[in-house]
């Protein structure tokens, strides 16, 4: 059997840790976001039709981290739309700002917000989304309620994230329990999908 020295080791270690989805959020560039989506194995096509993610959209994302799902969606909703890139790591964002300019994604705005609102620049979203990141929210009912006053009337927020009755890991919540903090920051469901890639998205809106 061959010898593995100290480095070699170190390395292999580090593309576990990353694969496995264990890394410390702050996320690390384009290399961490192909690992991440090696790991999630989200169809994001798919997941963004779910979403109502359409050409020409204003949408807002918090979480953005890396841009593992914001550039997908930026050439999505094209130049006649806007993505509102939002994350707490002020290193993240810069990454993800330079990431966009490689590959000339102009309509991709970066945003830093707090833990318990995304302080996106403008109240006409037509859509926010968050991905792989609401369950690593520490207020998230406050949080949804600072979001109402970013949609425009009929605007809607779409959680997207591993769903653990598919066996996705113990730390992502239930279904249940991301509805009951919707409904206590004054949202109603509009729907949920279970069937793509073992994934939860659910879809809600302001209550009137």
């Amino acid at each position: 059997m061959p010898r593995i020295n100290r480095t070699t080791f170190a390395g292999l270690a580090l593309v576990a840790l990353l694969v496995g989805g264990v890394a410390a959020t702050g996320y690390g560039g384009r290399a961490l976001s192909v690992l991440r989506a090696q790991g999630w194995n989200l169809d994001i096509d798919r997941a963004m039709d779910a979403a109502g993610v359409v050409p020409g959209m204003v949408v807002g994302e918090a979480g953005a981290g890396d841009g593992y799902f914001t550039l997908p969606m930026a050439r999505r909703v094209g130049p006649s739309g806007a993505v509102y890139a939002n994350d707490i790591s002020r290193r993240a964002l810069d990454r993800l700002q330079a990431e966009a300019r490689r590959e000339q994604l102009d309509n991709i705005q970066i945003v830093e917000g707090d833990v318990d609102d995304p302080r996106f620049p403008r109240r006409d979203l037509q859509l926010i989304v968050i991905v792989h990141a609401f369950h690593d929210f520490s207020q998230p009912v406050e949080w949804l309620r600072n979001a109402r006053n970013y949609l425009r009337p009929g605007g809607t927020v779409a959680i997207i994230d591993r769903d653990p009755a598919q066996g996705g890991e113990r730390h992502f919540w239930p279904r249940e329990r991301i509805l009951r903090y919707a409904g206590e920051a004054g949202f109603a469901p509009v729907k949920v999908v279970d069937t793509i890639s073992r994934h939860l998205i659910i879809v809600i809106k302001p209550q009137e």
